[in-house]
Formats: C-alpha cells, sequence, structure tokens
C-alpha cells in the first residue's frame, strides 16, 4: 500500500508490527502531529478561488482581484507567499473549474495553469531576488509598484515590461475559453454595521471636512495642499497643527530620538525614541498640546516621527482608511511614515488619483516611492505632468517637487515665490539663490532631528537638501528666463521635477478617508 504523511499503515498481523497498544501511540501521535502542523492554504487557496471565480465570468476585475489578494495575504499574514503553494493551490481552483466545464479540452487548462505558474514565479521569485526584498513588507512594496506600473528603477522597468506581457497572455487564454460562469457563486461584500453613534460621527466628519474644503477652494488654496492640511491636522491629532507658523532653521531640534542603526540599503538611518519626555517637551507640533480629547489618539504615549520606510496601516478593502497611528511593519517599529506616504496621504485624502481611472485605495501607499514622482507620467503617475513656467506662471500651492530620495508637497506660495523682483534683467538669472525664495513646503522628513510630518519655509530648509537646493534654483533659473524673454520653458533637468496634479474627471475619485478624522472635527479653520 502507498503511504502519505497522514496515514499510519499496518499490518493486520499484530504479531509482525508490534502490539495493539503501540499502534493506537503511532495513529495517536500522527492526528497530534497533524492538528499541530501550520493552516495557513486557507488564506492562500483564496487568492487563488476569487481570482478562478473572476476568470469563469470573464470578470475586468480579474488582475486586481489577483493583485488584492496577494498583497491582503502579506498584510494580515505578514509572511511571504510560498510560491509552490500558491502554485498548487491555482491548479485545485482550475481543476474544479475544469469539472464545471467538461466541454473544454484539458489542454486549455493546462496551458492557463502554466501561464499563472509563469506569473507567479515572476512576483515571488524572480522579482524578490531583483530587489532583494526578505520581508513581507517589502514584498508588499514591490507588487504594488508592479501593480500600478511604476518603472522608476531599471529592473521595476524590466519586471514591468515582463509582468503586462503575462497578463496579456493569460487574458488573451481566458477569452478564447467558452467557460460556464456562475456570478452567484461570489461571497457577498462583508458590510461592516455601524452603530448609531458612528454614523453621526461620520456625518459630522462629512460635513466639516467639506465645509474645510469649501473655505480652502474660496480662498484659493489647492485641493493638494488642502489635503495636505486635512493630513497634517488629523496626523497630530490637533487644529493647531496646521495653523502654527512653518518651522525655520531657528526652530528648536526634536531632543529624545536615537539613531539605532542604518536600513538595508545603507542609507536610511533606523530611529527609536529614547526619552518619551524629552520628545513631548520639544516636539514642535505637540509640545504646547496639554492633553488629547475623546476618541482623539494620545500622541503623548507614541508620538509621531520621521520612519525611514515607514508607511501607513492600510488593507486593500476598498473602504479601507489610512491609518497613521498603527504601525504597518514597514521602517522601523515607530509611528511615522516616509516623505512619498505623505504625499500620497495628502492627495489621496482629498481625492485626487495618481493613476487616471484608477480608483483612490489606501494600500497604494506603498506603491510610489520619492523617485517615482521624478517622472511621472513613466510611471504610472498619468494624473500628474511637470509644469511649465512661463513671464505669468510659477510654482503653485499644491505642486510637488521630487528628487530621488524626497518628495515634498507645495503649501503656500508667497507673491514672488522665486525672488525675480530683485533681479534686473536675463544675465543676472543664474544668481538667483533659494535664500531669496517665498514659498513653503510640507513634508515628511528627518529635518530637526526627525520631527517627520512638518511645514517647512523653503529658504529654510533647501540649504539641509543640497539636491532639491540645487534643482528648485535651477527651475527658478527658467523661470526668470521666462520672465524677460517672454517664453514659455518646462525643465526637464532629469534628476528633480516640479510636478501638478492635473484635475479633471478621470483623475478625481472618492477620497481616502484617515483615521481619527473625527478628532479634528472641531477646527474653525485649516487656512493658513
Amino acid at each position: 500500500m502507498k503511504k502519505n504523511k497522514n496515514t499510519v499503515i499496518f499490518s493486520r498481523n499484530a504479531a509482525d508490527r508490534g502490539s495493539m497498544k503501540t499502534q493506537k501511540l503511532l495513529i495517536t501521535l500522527v492526528l497530534f502531529l497533524a492538528a499541530c502542523a501550520p493552516q495557513n492554504n486557507q488564506p492562500v487557496q483564496k487568492i487563488a478561488d476569487d481570482t478562478t471565480l473572476n476568470i469563469s465570468c470573464k470578470s475586468s476585475n480579474l488582475e486586481e482581484s489577483f493583485w488584492d489578494g496577494m498583497k491582503e495575504y502579506l498584510i494580515q499574514e505578514q509572511s511571504l507567499l510560498k510560491p509552490d503553494q500558491v502554485k498548487q493551490a491555482f491548479a485545485s481552483s482550475l481543476q474544479k473549474l475544469q469539472q464545471e466545464n467538461p466541454k473544454l479540452s484539458p489542454n486549455d487548462f493546462a496551458k492557463l495553469q502554466g501561464q499563472l505558474d509563469e506569473l507567479i514565479d515572476m512576483l515571488l521569485v524572480e522579482g524578490p531576488q531583483g530587489e532583494r526584498v526578505e520581508t513581507a513588507d517589502e514584498l508588499f512594496a514591490l507588487l504594488s509598484a508592479l501593480d500600478v506600473g511604476d518603472r522608476s528603477t531599471d529592473f521595476r522597468s524590466y519586471m514591468q515590461t515582463k509582468v503586462r506581457h503575462q497578463w496579456d497572455g493569460i487574458q488573451k487564454t481566458i477569452q478564447a475559453m467558452d467557460l460556464a460562469c456562475d456570478p452567484n457563486r461570489a461571497a457577498p461584500a462583508k458590510v461592516e454595521e455601524l452603530t448609531v453613534t458612528q454614523k453621526i460621527e461620520m456625518d459630522l466628519v462629512a460635513k466639516d471636512y467639506d465645509y474645510h474644503k469649501l473655505q480652502a477652494i474660496n480662498a484659493g488654496v489647492s485641493l493638494a495642499s488642502f489635503g495636505g492640511r486635512w493630513a497634517v491636522a488629523t496626523a497630530y491629532q490637533s487644529c493647531q497643527s496646521v495653523v502654527l507658523p512653518p518651522m525655520t532653521a531657528q526652530t528648536p531640534d526634536l531632543q529624545g530620538i536615537a539613531i539605532v542603526g542604518t536600513h538595508k540599503d545603507g542609507v536610511g538611518s533606523r530611529r527609536e525614541v529614547a526619552s518619551l519626555s524629552s520628545v513631548n517637551r520639544t516636539h514642535y507640533y505637540t509640545k504646547d498640546m496639554s492633553s488629547y480629547g475623546q476618541g482623539c489618539f494620545d500622541l503623548h504615549k507614541s508620538p509621531l516621527i520621521y520612519d525611514y520606510g515607514g508607511k501607513p496601516y492600510v488593507t486593500t478593502s476598498s473602504g479601507s482608511p489610512i491609518n497613521l497611528f498603527k504601525n504597518a511593519g514597514s521602517g522601523t517599529s515607530v509611528l511615522g511614515i516616509d516623505c512619498s506616504a505623505f504625499v500620497f496621504t495628502s492627495l489621496a485624502s482629498a481625492g485626487l488619483r495618481l493613476k487616471s481611472g484608477r480608483s483612490l485605495k489606501a494600500s497604494d501607499a506603498s506603491a510610489w516611492g520619492s523617485g517615482s514622482y521624478v517622472e511621472p507620467e513613466k510611471n504610472g503617475m498619468s494624473c500628474l505632468g511637470k509644469i511649465s513656467v512661463s513671464p505669468t506662471s510659477q510654482i503653485k500651492s499644491g505642486d510637488i517637487v521630487a528628487v530621488y530620495g524626497h518628495v515634498i508637497l507645495i503649501d503656500k506660495v508667497g507673491q514672488d515665490p522665486f525672488g525675480l523682483s530683485k533681479v534686473r534683467s536675463a544675465s543676472d538669472c543664474d544668481k538667483i539663490s533659494s535664500g531669496q525664495f517665498d514659498f513653503v513646503v510640507a513634508q515628511s522628513s528627518p529635518s530637526k532631528s526627525a520631527i517627520g510630518i512638518n511645514y517647512f519655509e523653503a529658504r529654510d530648509y533647501l540649504p539641509t537638501s543640497t539636491k532639491m537646493q540645487v534643482g528648485l534654483q535651477k527651475y527658478a533659473y527658467y523661470a526668470c528666463l521666462a520672465k524677460f524673454n517672454k517664453k514659455t520653458y518646462t525643465p526637464n533637468l532629469g534628476t528633480l521635477s516640479v510636478i501638478r496634479h492635473r484635475g479633471g474627471s478621470s483623475c478625481t475619485s472618492t477620497r481616502v478617508k484617515l483615521t481619527n478624522e473625527s478628532c479634528i472635527s472641531s477646527c474653525g479653520s485649516l487656512l493658513r
């Protein structure tokens, strides 16, 4: 008889095989070990079953279901997906699909199985090897980037082309199959039951959001800047954080933060809170908060600081909020987000898509890094484009400035943001210095010993970031030439870009909510 790992085969002859007591002990031991073995296959099988259901109905949600299933597994299980396990799950699902479609050739399903196996190897073997993925969070970031179309590195561009070609082949195979669709097999969407109090609270937050949004629009504030202010106020759970003056060179450093190592990329520092009392005493945005109200997150107990690689906690659900107050596992154990997560949060909270036609999802906070914004349209960000400078137009509130390694949002601009009024002729345009700039940046940065989310006077911030300073001075140079030459220029520096949201119906959507928004419902104004 053939043995398998969960079955004990024994002879009828007790004398040959030992006593019945020994046999019973062996059986008990095997059953015990089977019961104690990890049962991780169910969430993997769900990925395959949900995807196969979309295959059977040739649903337009096929790819979205696949990507979301993979990413949700990584969020919930916090472990890497095993390629062989995923392949086996898909084989099981496709076997059921084949049984439901007996008129189709087994070769059709074998071809589809082979294509899916190749896709799984690309995503779970080749991709992780190319980016040296070691954790579930790193794999989540890679899959998110491939999902949205990011090509910010040579390897991601190569993978993007390869994966897209594979998906096209899979779709072609599916479309050629005459499959029986049973949409009733789909499980109904889980709807969270809200209490009367929760519903009232949500209505109040929505009304408060709309009130502040209208205030901002009437004051000439861009939606992107307003989204940034909503994000800052929510992050610090106070209205005060938005109305405080922007930080300057004279703003004291944050104290109580220790650098405990370097991230594996060799660039970013790993930080932890070494002295909570020192952080609470010196943090520019929370030191004057005596207490936090009911329903607010107490930042005095768990402060937000700058966390290199840190992302907000999210799920792949279309209704998932962005949660700044729960550690997502990326970065380090401190609460805090990095620069690209802050920019995404600002745009998403204002209902501004980055990719035309793509629904806004909280989980896309990990999809685009700072480098993606330098060449946005090449990286799937079709709703963003590089600005042009002309005699009458320079940078504006809501513009995004990106270099490889950092990205910021321009919150507020003065009447003469580049200080061009002090330049007398085109020959002096190359003498413009960032010290003449008059605008405020919103960002999450390691400034002031890792304060995190902040507003900073550009003239004082830029000397601390050489790449940003040099790049923006070149933009100022082109803006100066435009003024004197009566021309329009679109700077293409290759190292820094100033980009602007295109707006329009295809680039706007239902906004992504933020956890604990209700805490700022009493804000009188978010205008700066």
